[in-house]
């Protein structure tokens, strides 16, 4: 149907990026400048000026960098055109979905065009440099004064209040104009770091279980009785289906507390392996994230044909990047969850976001999708770290924001001692509203309260979907260094949708591709227009709580999205091959 033109509700435009950049960094983003006497053009890497951040002065020249460097793929008017085609029922390329092999022939960019980058890179110093990504992105290691030099600007050292520092980009990044048609973004000019994701806690002790079927408020139960809440019993496990999660820093402990899980719970014993990506460290800072990540998406599905941690040393917008693409360009699973997120505009500044939905595209043509979880500041984003409630930086997160990612938001879930829902509300916590950076999908502007077509920028509402988060409401009970902790926060709901949806992919022959672009179809069929609110088959909508400024209403919120996975009926009516 027609898209309809709507008017943005709820922040006002550019109130997040008010908050987080200053009036400066706001128009030099907004418009990147047109080839110079010089010979330069504008890239998609913009001046970095965080509010709040004082600059201390130039960054000292031998100082390390390690880019990212993403190209633009090629034909992306055919693209669109193909991935249309690929998601609607009927059409003679219905989940016809693309080899690697197959996507870079028609949509790479070229080898020549590849040669010129990397040459370029090396006649500026660098080294290391490697062709990733089927071929949308090279990684480079080289100095500040190399970076400097070979893109135009100028790096800085920054403080924040909080005593906090990082190093970034004063001016935006160029390239010479024989590239300018080919180069995407720098990224890694900025060494900012996402928080460290880590499960909201349980922070009182679990209630007794009484009679079958009576809530037990706080509850505490093991990630498999999710199953029950979400009606997984009776459908396909996910055992002809591999998956994979992003990791960071050392994450060997985490498949020694899932041997522990599996062999408590009785469950299967899922094979792991450890994809390193990039330069690898010893961090250790975010194991529960890890231990959570591998238990819940596990336990959900009942089993697993594979898990695959994509594990970066560093969880900077380079690392992310970066991973990424490999999941991509591999493509050994057809879904991964990433509990990480904050504010996104950083990764709009720097160039990740676009050259991340790039990546994203073609995993779509490929039959992949990436679950996010969409953090746990409520109405506002995670700009230094989670906090449970709604913060006080409006915002959405990224990447759950991106506009190929499925963001997760959160729930409350009141149920029983064996995990069977009682009732389930929205979460104060739950990462949701507008993103004033992303655009929406076109298989969202139907049901997207932001979009509007006027719009330069921004407009994509998150999240899509939601399930159990409210650690005190009821928590997972994971294994975390050899003993059990109760857990939640959307670092729970992005797992549980992993498992689920590889529960669906098994049945369905790994076939269903993008979740989000499934999703939107079948609400869609339903609610054809803004406002309705009909049941969609195969969710439980959500209605009740809020996350601050946004409330969980019938049929679309920025709270819990569509709502709810109902797997059993999902399954029913979503559209395999």
């Amino acid at each position: 149907m027609p898209h309809r033109r709507k008017v943005r509700v709820g922040l006002a435009a550019g109130a997040t990026l008010s908050v987080l950049v200053g009036t400066a960094a706001m128009a030099a983003a907004s418009a990147p400048a047109a080839a110079g006497a010089t010979g330069w053009v504008a890239t998609a890497t913009r001046a970095t000026s965080i509010s709040g951040a004082k600059l201390g002065g130039d960054a000292a020249k031998s100082a390390p960098l390690y880019l990212a460097v993403t190209l633009k793929p090629q034909n992306v008017p055919a693209e669109q055109t193909a991935l249309k085609a690929m998601y609607q029922p009927g059409s003679a390329t219905f989940h016809d979905f693309l080899t690697p092999a197959q996507w870079v022939a028609a949509y790479a960019p070229t080898t020549a065009q590849v040669d010129a980058v990397t040459s370029y890179l090396s006649q500026n110093g660098f080294t290391g440099v490697s062709v990733q990504g089927d071929q949308l992105l090279i990684t480079a290691s080289g100095t500040v004064g190399d970076a400097e030099t070979a893109f135009n600007t100028t790096i800085g050292d920054y403080a924040m209040p909080n005593g906090g520092t990082f190093q970034a980009n004063i001016g935006a990044a160029e390239v010479p104009a024989a590239l300018g048609g080919i180069v995407q973004a720098v990224v890694g000019l900025s060494d900012w770091r996402l928080p460290t994701p880590s499960p909201a806690p349980m922070t009182e002790q679990p209630a007794a279980s009484d009679s079958a079927g009576s809530a037990v408020i706080p509850n505490e139960i093991p990630p498999k009785d999710f199953q029950n809440t979400y009606d997984a019993a009776g459908t396909s496990t996910g055992s002809q289906t591999s998956v994979a999660l992003f990791t960071e820093g050392a994450v060997s402990g985490a498949i020694t507390d899932l041997r522990l899980a599996e062999s408590a719970y009785g469950l299967p014993q899922v094979p792991v392996t450890i994809v390193p990506v990039g330069p690898q460290s010893s961090d250790t800072s975010g194991a529960d994230e890890w231990d959570l990540d591998t238990q819940a998406s596990s336990a959900m599905a009942t089993t697993l044909q594979h898990i695959y941690l994509y594990n970066v040393g560093n969880l900077d917008d380079t690392d992310l990047d970066t991973a990424f693409a490999a999941f991509v360009s591999q493509d050994k699973a057809v879904a991964m969850s990433a509990s990480v997120g904050g504010c996104d505009i950083e990764p709009f500044l720097d160039g990740s976001m676009v050259s991340t939905d790039n990546v994203l595209t073609e995993g779509a043509m490929q039959g992949q999708t990436l679950f996010a979880s969409s953090g746990d500041n409520g109405d506002g984003c995670a700009f230094v770290a989670a906090t449970g409630v709604p913060s006080s930086f409006p915002g959405t997160n990224w990447p759950a924001s991106g506009m190929y990612a499925t963001g997760v938001g959160g729930t409350s879930l009141i149920s029983d001692a064996s995990g069977n829902r009682v009732e389930e509300i929205g979460w104060v916590g739950s990462g949701g509203g507008d993103s004033e950076t992303e655009e929406p999908g076109f298989w969202t502007e139907d049901s997207d309260p932001f979009y509007n077509q006027e719009l330069a920028q921004g407009g994509r509402a998150v999240p899509d979907i939601a399930m159990d988060a409210d650690p005190d409401a009821t928590a997972a009970e994971i294994y975390v260094n050899g003993a059990t902790e109760g857990v939640g926060g959307t670092s729970l709901s992005s797992p549980l949708a992993l498992g689920s949806w590889a529960r669906l992919e098994s049945a369905h022959g790994n076939k269903l591709g993008m979740a989000s672009l499934d999703f939107y179809y079948l609400y869609d069929q339903v609610n054809p227009a803004l406002g309705d609110t009909n049941a969609v088959p195969g969710f439980t909508d959500i209605v009740g709580g809020s996350n601050g400024l946004y409330a969980a209403i019938p049929g679309y919120d920025e709270v819990t999205g569509i709502g709810a996975l109902n797997v059993a009926a999902l399954n029913k009516v979503i559209a395999g091959s």
